[in-house]
């Protein structure tokens, strides 16, 4: 196949050559978010409804790691089942069909797994790409996807000139306490769960939140109304590539209880004043540019702008296909 072969993953230790790879990927078409193998790790040890030892194939050539593909379901809140194949590839394999061969693999592991699955679910394969991404975006046109959604990453260029926003009154800001923060991670869930493309919350894991080597509890800002939280922003550091340490906020939520008062705004501003004071001098996040919160104006009107894309795509997985 082209120099190229895929092989059955072999542990955790191939989280660094797959996560070089993303890089290699991430850098050449311009994603802020870099890989972190810590990160990754820890992922990789809290997976739901995949496990790597039978959903993931490594792309090798010429003995080193160039691709991956990774099998994962779940069941949404709008009534579908999904079954995403994240596919990666790095840049010098483009043209040698390692794409169109992880999502060969992936689409008959994901038959393997449906004909043991009785729903009667709306089910669908997907697949991410990266705007700039051609190699992959034009392999699964081949295979008959289209893009269902939009996404973007959002850049703050400098932390200068935070707005102070009023909190509404009846709020207070402040980080939970360790006691609380099973609390805000059940308050994210369910400001989450009306968002497009959202995993029933039986998948949601407050240990891999609240345990990734990222997560700082003082980084995390809460909007709580006595001691109920309304609203959450998380906050992380990271290295961006020209040496700075960069500001992710990580989430962004707001209970549907406490909706429509500015809760968000404000905790976003506070998180970027932590950030700033913990040493960063940029931010980023990640969007849905359909959000039907209106997410991109709420950013814009922090100070953030999109830097760059990505698009998800879907194609009906029949039923006649795993019969």
């Amino acid at each position: 196949m082209n120099g190229f072969l895929l092989r059955a993953w072999r542990g955790l230790e191939e989280i660094p050559g797959m996560g070089a790879a993303n890089g290699r990927l991430r850098a050449h078409v311009g994603v802020l978010d870099p890989i972190d193998i810590g990160a990754m790790t820890h992922r990789y040890t809290h997976l739901v409804n995949s496990d790597p030892a039978v959903d993931c194939r490594i792309a090798v050539w010429d003995g080193a790691t160039i691709g991956y593909a990774r099998v994962e379901w779940h069941d949404l809140v709008d009534g579908d089942r999904l079954y995403d194949v994240t596919t990666v590839v790095e840049p010098a394999a483009w043209g040698l069909g390692v794409a169109d061969g992880l999502l060969h693999w992936g689409e008959a592991r994901i038959r393997e797994i449906a004909t043991t699955q009785v729903t009667d679910r709306r089910s669908w394969y997907q697949n991410e790409t990266f705007g700039g991404d051609t190699e992959l975006e034009d392999a699964l046109r081949r295979r008959g996807y289209a893009i269902v959604r939009w996404g973007a990453e959002m850049l703050r260029p400098h932390l200068e000139d935070i707005a102070d926003v009023p909190l509404a009154a009846g709020y207070e800001l402040r980080s939970p306490t360790e006691a609380e923060v099973p609390a805000v991670f059940e308050m994210l869930v369910a400001g989450f769960h009306d968002h497009w493309g959202e995993h029933d919350a039986g998948d949601a894991r407050l240990d891999e939140w609240a345990e990734d080597p990222r997560f700082r509890r003082d980084l995390v800002v809460v909007a709580w109304r006595g001691s109920e939280p309304g609203s959450c922003v998380t906050g992380q550091l990271v290295d961006a590539p020209d040496g700075t340490v960069r500001a992710l906020v990580a989430a962004v939520a707001t209970h549907p209880a406490h909706r429509r008062r500015g809760l968000a705004t404000a905790a976003i501003t506070e998180c970027l004043r932590r950030l700033r004071a913990a040493g960063a001098t940029s931010a980023y996040l990640g969007v849905d540019q359909e959000n039907h919160n209106r997410a991109v104006d709420l950013y814009e009107a922090c100070g953030f702008s999109i830097a760059s894309s990505d698009t998800t795509w879907r194609r009906p997985l029949n039923a006649e296909e795993t019969a």
